[in-house]
């Protein structure tokens, strides 16, 4: 039987947790690339999409800056490396 504790007040059942993520999970994972090589591993790994981005989401937070869009020639290099749907950011207007 699994495990329960209290957690904050609440008694937290690991079980109901693994099936909660587990039934999260069920759709696939879409993955983080900066790249086309990355986005090959991505899909060999079992991702449902890719995200094209300069950088991610990790780096910017630790270097500083911002997310920009993404540049499109690398975005057609990504999507002629996968089969997967590319996604990308894109700014307009400003």
């Amino acid at each position: 039987m699994a495990k329960s504790k209290q957690k904050a007040g609440k008694t937290v059942d690991r079980a109901e947790l693994n099936r909660n993520l587990a039934q999260m999970l069920k759709g696939g994972v879409i993955m983080d690339v900066t790249n086309p090589e990355q986005a090959k591993i991505a899909q060999e790994a079992g991702a449902v999409a890719v995200m094209a981005l300069e950088r991610v989401p990790a780096d910017i937070r630790k270097e500083g800056g911002v997310a920009r869009m993404s540049d499109p020639q690398m975005i057609i290099e990504i999507q002629a490396a996968v089969t997967i749907p590319v996604m990308a950011k894109a700014r307009i207007g400003h």
